[in-house]
């Protein structure tokens, strides 16, 4: 087996076997002198690499640093647990599955954390009041509870459980729902009842099984408080954040516990509908041989939609969908529609495109074939060539425009895999020139953002350069090409290099795509062409359903990858009537997807969802690759008389950082006067400071101590 250390932003990683000189220490004595600082960083274990993701990504997506120990079945050493008497170096500790393994030396089915080893971090909780999380466990008499129906678990393939929290009292800067169904599909369990309510205190309960096996409810998971004072929180349940929509959901009710909602980062979703292609027009999928292009009551209906699906999500909540577009289209139809010849030259930009090379396909610098006509050289048509489309002098009343917010797609939506940099330019400076003339550059615009047409030109250096000589530094890729993702961390961006882009330092922005198609306008559509090419099946419900579970799992995971859409999926009025939940209506795909989501999430939890133009976006996610290498720490420090935490304090690498870092406080706090700190909170959720390291460590005081 091989033994490595990996640091990857703050996050220090443990993959290894800790080296058995290393000693477990922990302070048992409750009395010494002094006040007591903890470390917020959270010791993870788990048995393998792969698995640890279900115990870690929750606290990554949070920015919470943690220490992952992979147990081997032969057991491991622990890592030192507190420094001094005074000095803990864990703020929490999760345990994934118990750590166990089946032995054959006659013990059976057990953790590889030894009885004494448990033992030592019991009394490292005490010492420091740490609280423990367990997951995925059996329940038994140590937790106060036994199995509902002796050594049975649940479910088989084809039975549903739902799931859901009966009590939130213990975690309320989590902000989710009582009572709140959700599937455990996939993820075996164990119906537990409580024999101990002395110990034992049920905040999520299983409802009876689709079978009837199980006829009543059951518990699904514990919080512990044992004599002493020692917690911990307790799921009789598997858990798979990596694609369960379910157990990414749960989990943000032990990490708020656990920190008692006071730790470094931050939770905040931003929801991002982008669409495509907005002013050219699309042959669609079915029927065959028809034509779409989106018409100015299309728009008045999405920004009444917009209007009323804002007063009906959690407060704080602002949503605004985000328009690319492409001059071209405008001026082709508005010489079609041009019959005085307003229009010069009487022809719009027509390439004679070749059949598109592959996807990850890398060109050499400096080749490929100019489709570009070589005059006129600039930008030629006026205003009142423009004003002869009918879509586009829609756009030019400011609120109309100011409904949505805005971005470049390229001029002509010319592949840019194999396109030469003078192609580029073009596409890049036209397209600048129609939307400053039409006036989209001044409402909500995001100037130095793109979205490449198709996706293409992120292996093509000369695209590159093009598109950041000319003032681009951020554009959307495409999370089903792995190639434009981020491997190492999947809240960060991925930054161009020469290697594998042919040009460095262009920021590539993860985006999903989704099974709404864009040469689709209506339900029967994207269902045939989600079947016949994509694996699909089903009706469109269960379509809908798929995208509920797949891309909900997205932002409960607080990822901030923004969904793709195109033009023709916002055609409302003339399509066949849609209910989602209580929204009943002529309502396009766009309407139809985003209400399924909006609603499970509002269904769900109390937090507000909010869009960020696309440049605002891709400064939050570089700011966040930026703060994660100064490797931010939280320590806090408890009361004289150790049942309360009295302040908190935050350091970085020498203590210095070119971002501010998030630190999220469950009530009131201040921050000293050792640099700029910035306060945030929206809506119902917590409070959140941003401090400025300027040389000197930041402490924090709070309104009210944090009780243990």
């Amino acid at each position: 087996m091989r033994h490595f250390s990996q640091i990857i932003g703050p996050f220090f990683l443990a993959y290894t076997l800790l080296s058995s000189s290393v000693s477990a220490q922990v302070c048992t004595n409750t009395t010494t002198t002094g006040a007591k600082q903890i470390a917020s960083t959270v010791l993870v274990f788990a048995r393998d690499a792969t698995t640890s993701y279900t115990a870690t990504s929750g606290l990554n997506a949070h920015g919470i640093p943690y220490q992952l120990v992979l147990v081997p079945q032969t057991g491991v050493t622990l890592p030192t647990l507190n420094s001094t008497a005074t000095k803990g170096n864990y703020g929490g500790i999760i345990v994934l599955s118990e750590v166990s393994y089946g032995y054959t030396d006659g013990t059976g089915w057990h953790s590889a954390l030894t009885t004494d080893q448990m033992q030592t971090m019991y009394d490292y909780q005490t010492a420091f009041g740490v609280r423990m999380v367990r997951i995925d466990v059996y329940p038994n008499v140590e937790f106060g509870t036994t199995t509902a129906i002796a050594s049975t678990g649940c479910c088989n393939a084809g039975v549903e459980q739902l799931v859901s929290f009966s009590d939130v009292s213990s975690f309320p800067t989590a902000q989710l729902k009582a009572g709140a169904g959700i599937s455990t599909a996939g993820l075996y369990h164990y119906p537990a009842v409580i024999t101990d309510s002395s110990i034992a205190k049920e905040v999520a309960q299983f409802a009876p099984s689709s079978d009837g096996q199980f006829a009543t409810t059951t518990t699904a998971a514990v919080i512990n408080t044992f004599t002493g004072g020692r917690q911990q929180f307790v799921w009789f349940t598997s858990f798979a954040t990596d694609w369960s929509q379910t157990s990414a959901y749960l989990q943000h009710a032990h990490i708020h516990w656990m920190t008692r909602g006071l730790f470094l980062g931050r939770r905040r979703i931003y929801f991002s509908t982008q669409v495509d292609d907005v002013q050219l027009s699309t042959y669609v999928y079915e029927p065959a041989g028809d034509r779409f292009r989106l018409r100015p009551t299309d728009l008045d209906n999405h920004v009444a939609w917009m209007k009323d699906i804002n007063t009906r999500l959690p407060a704080g909540s602002k949503y605004v969908m985000e328009l690319g577009h492409n001059g071209n289209g405008n001026i082709e139809w508005a010489i079609d529609s041009n019959y005085s010849g307003v229009c010069d030259p009487a022809g719009m930009i027509s390439l004679d495109q070749p059949a598109d090379p592959p996807l990850e396909f890398q060109k050499a610098l400096g080749t490929g074939t100019s489709l570009w006509p070589t005059t006129p050289t600039t930008y030629p048509w006026t205003l009142a060539c423009a004003k002869q489309d009918t879509l586009l002098v829609w756009f030019l009343t400011p609120a109309n425009r100011d409904a949505y917010f805005h971005i470049s797609h390229t001029f002509t939506h010319e592949n840019e895999n194999n396109a030469t940099y003078s192609d580029i330019v073009h596409e890049i400076t036209w397209n600048q020139a129609w939307l400053k003339q039409v006036g989209l550059d001044a409402g909500v615009f995001s100037s130095k953002g793109l979205i490449p047409p198709a996706i293409t030109g992120l292996h093509n250096g000369d695209a590159i350069k093009a598109w950041m000589d000319n003032g681009i530094t951020a554009a959307m890729g495409d999370n089903s090409r792995p190639p434009l993702r981020n491997t190492d961390n999947e809240h960060w961006p991925l930054i161009s290099n020469v290697a594998n882009n042919g040009y460095a330092g262009l920021t590539i922005m993860p985006r999903w795509s989704l099974p709404i198609y864009y040469n689709c306008a209506v339900a029967s559509c994207t269902l045939d062409e989600w079947v016949n090419t994509s694996g699909g099946s089903g009706d469109f419900n269960y379509l809908l359903q798929f995208s509920k579970t797949t891309y909900t799992r997205s932002l409960f995971a607080l990822r901030h990858d923004a969904f793709m859409f195109h033009q023709a999926n916002l055609r409302t009025g003339d399509v066949d009537s849609f209910t989602v939940g209580s929204v009943t209506g002529t309502l396009s795909l766009l309407q139809i997807w985003t209400e399924v989501i909006t609603q499970e999430m509002s269904r769900l939890t109390n937090w507000p969802l909010i869009t960020l133009k696309h440049d605002d976006l891709a400064t939050d996610m570089r700011n966040r690759m930026t703060r994660d290498a100064c490797a931010p720490l939280l320590s806090w420090t408890l009361s004289a008389d150790g049942k309360s935490i009295s302040g908190a304090s935050l350091t970085t690498t020498s203590n210095t950082c070119s971002v501010p870092i998030p630190v999220t406080f469950p009530g009131p706090a201040t921050a000293d006067g050792n640099g700029a700190v910035t306060s945030e909170q929206v809506g119902s959720d917590p409070l959140t400071l941003w401090a400025t390291m300027s040389g000197s460590q930041r402490s924090f005081t709070f309104g009210s101590p944090i009780a243990l």
